[in-house]
């Protein structure tokens, strides 16, 4: 394992530090970061790219150290050195860049002090002598790619704003109308000021990431055409980004004001200064030739002087070639990240209509892996979402490397949310995946379209189940990738003859004899409390004694200790709750998407009491849709005192009659579950 550490910590070391693993990694070592070096304020991105390499020190051997920045060595890393006491046998090298020869010895002797004998000391002003960025802890060399790169069909441009100020209104004007252009894919990497001057203004919909929402390397690979503006390099990662890029077969385009990129020797282009004319001189002189400009950048001396193998060589490296392990193409799916039930039963419906040389696998949370292996499916298990406010990413982060360890490129992952997590971001671009969104719709009013669909563009395709009716069909976005399919749930057949087997079993069971089932799924309390509601439900029944109630909830679910204290009242926790409503002569339930679908499609009299959480989707409208049809009956959160009447209306006053009657003569939509399982297999196909 190679312990790759730095002279001194900061964000700026530590950048380094990341940046020389990923490279190390990609050539085949194992390269890892000690965890003490994470700062505090990493921010989120960092700590996505870091939990790559960090380690506990003692969990691992030291086969080599590498030492950056050199030229500054502190105290903490010489009482590391000194505390590991690393064999005679175990290489250190060291990189920095010596302004004399003075320094230079001077950092030999401190680390041969701390270890004991002498390190390897590259002096990279030696190595490397027109640098990028010659501040930087980092080495900045990488590896050279021998073939032209693969040519995309719609490139990918991406925008450095560097330390442009964006006062004038024009700018971003100009890059809303350059994002709308179909000739190029654009993305904006900007500071944390600069995304909140995008997001209040009128252009909030700007795909812009932070320097640190993806790394160098990823940036790189997803890049074709890179444009940077400002003043000087915006930093080591930007710097990284640029020489992998060029590296790699990509175009630079060297706009900033005192034109940094090119004066360092890099083979770049001279673009114009300002972004009023970029996309002009895009489509006009670069877009057309990106392959001749690559092809000329090959020949240029430059390419030798960030070449790592010569690092390697410095440091007595030798590169390893790892071969990834031979297995058929995966498909996974990967339900939201929370409890995600419903989104993990419409994922088992998909799969299971998948054609047979297709084998699915699933990576789904506790409350959901039971669920999709009684399908027969293999499941990953993920940790599920804490309450601890200081790490509120702290799951997803290991859903990220879970996803990473069981994905390669080449395979497909399908996932099903409305909130494109960091971790499903990360690991489609980092491992060139072929991905599918399922794509649900129908917000509540308030909600941001444009934070929701900003990462549509790494999905190769985007499945949205419709609703029953169209009025609920909201339009999100548009294009040649966005497929919409009939309605998904799980359909379920059973006989009038099964149902009365099913009541006379539940009578049996709870040692009572009944005339009529009510079932109330409110849900388990995650995602609003209805428990109020279901202990008015309780008691409205209470007297009833041909009535027997049953709360269904899904396993696992949490379900307030009061409902266990009625006696016309049970509690009933199963993944079948579909063939309790069809034997109920009563259900109320939630307006959820899979739940009303269900009444619909089963011709089961319901009432429908939404649940009104700001995360949801409108389940007031959907209910509404089917109230203003005669299908149902509808209890809001503010009409608490109708409920009673609307239970009796049910079940004395014939309301139920007036239900099935509608239901019978309503003709609803064909299901799309084939259809989303063919499109998943032709992108599948198309890699």
């Amino acid at each position: 394992m190679i312990f790759v550490e730095a002279g001194t910590r900061s964000l700026r070391s530590f950048d380094a530090q990341l940046i020389l693993a990923e490279q190390l990694s990609t050539r085949g070592y194992s390269a890892c970061i000690d965890a003490e070096y994470l700062p505090e304020n990493a921010g989120r991105g960092r700590v996505y790219e870091a939990s790559k390499f960090l380690v506990d020190p003692d969990e691992y051997e030291v086969d080599t150290l590498f030492v950056l920045g050199a030229e500054d060595i502190g105290d903490r890393l010489l009482a590391s050195l000194r505390q590991k006491q690393l064999g005679a046998d175990v290489p250190v090298i060291a990189t920095g860049r010596f302004a004399t020869q003075q320094s230079y010895v001077g950092a030999k002797s401190r680390l041969a002090y701390a270890l004991g004998r002498e390190a390897n000391v590259i002096d990279l002003t030696e190595l490397q002598p027109r640098s990028l960025l010659p501040a930087a802890a980092s080495p900045l060399m990488t590896e050279i790619q021998p073939a032209p790169r693969a040519v995309r069909k719609v490139p990918n441009v991406t925008i450095v704003l560097g330390s442009m100020e964006l006062d004038n209104p024009e700018i971003l004007s100009c890059f809303s109308r350059m994002s709308n252009q179909l000739v190029y894919n654009l993305r904006l990497i900007v500071s944390g000021a600069q995304k909140e001057v995008i997001r209040s203004s009128p252009f909030h919909d700007l795909p812009a990431n932070l320097y640190t929402d993806l790394s160098p390397h990823t940036l790189a690979r997803s890049t074709d055409v890179l444009v940077m503006f400002g003043s000087g390099i915006a930093g080591v990662r930007m710097a990284d980004f640029t020489i992998e890029l060029i590296a790699s077969g990509g175009v630079a385009i060297d706009c900033t004001d005192d034109e940094a990129i090119v004066s360092s020797g890099v083979p770049a282009l001279l673009g114009p200064k300002t972004p009023l004319a970029l996309a002009g001189y895009l489509t006009g002189k670069v877009l057309g030739n990106t392959s001749q400009i690559a092809e000329q950048a090959t020949r240029s001396q430059w390419l030798h002087s960030v070449d790592i193998s010569r690092l390697e060589a410095a440091a007595g490296l030798r590169p390893k070639t790892r071969q990834p392990k031979e297995r058929s193409q995966r498909t996974l799916f990967y339900p939201t990240n929370g409890v995600g039930l419903g989104h993990a039963q419409r994922c088992t419906v998909i799969a299971k209509a998948l054609p047979g040389d297709i084998s699915p696998i699933f990576a789904a949370f506790p409350s959901c892996v039971p669920l999709v292996r009684r399908e027969g499916i293999d499941c990953i298990p993920l940790v599920q979402r804490t309450d601890m406010t200081d790490n509120a990413n702290g799951n997803d982060v290991l859903t990220y490397r879970r996803l990473g360890a069981a994905l390669q490129a080449g395979d497909t992952l399908v996932f099903d949310g409305g909130h494109v997590f960091d971790s499903v971001y990360r690991v489609i671009l980092e491992r060139n995946l072929s991905a599918v969104w399922v794509r649900r719709g129908l917000f509540p009013d308030g909600r941001s379209r444009h934070r929701m669909v900003q990462r549509e563009k790494v999905f190769d395709r985007v499945i949205v189940p419709s609703e029953a009716f169209d009025e609920l069909n909201d339009t999100y976005s548009h294009g040649s990738h966005v497929h919409n399919v009939g309605p998904i749930f799980r359909q379920v057949t059973q006989s009038e003859e099964e149902s009365n087997q099913l009541r006379s079993r539940l009578a049996e069971r709870f040692g009572r004899e009944f005339k009529q089932l009510v079932i109330s799924m409110l849900g388990g309390g995650v995602a609003s409390d209805r428990s109020a509601q279901l202990q008015a439900i309780s008691g409205m029944l209470e007297d009833r004694e041909d009535c027997l109630h049953l709360v269904v909830t899904w396993p696992g679910s949490k379900v307030q200790p009061a409902t266990f204290g009625w006696t016309n009242t049970r509690v009933v926790q199963t993944f079948e709750a579909t063939r309790l409503c069809l034997a109920a002569d009563l259900v109320i339930s939630a307006a959820g998407y899979n739940s009303v679908l269900e009444v619909l499609y089963n011709k089961i009299p319901a009432i429908l009491i939404p649940q009104s959480a700001p995360y949801l989707d409108d389940q007031e409208r959907r209910a509404r849709a089917l109230a203003d049809r005669d299908l149902c009956a509808i209890i809001t959160e503010k009409e608490f005192m109708k409920l009673e009447r609307t239970v009796s209306d049910c079940l004395d006053q014939g309301d139920l009659e007036l239900y099935r009657s509608a239901l019978e003569k309503i003709e609803l939509p064909e299901t799309g579950a084939a259809e989303a399982a063919r499109i998943i297999a032709q992108v599948k196909d198309e890699k």
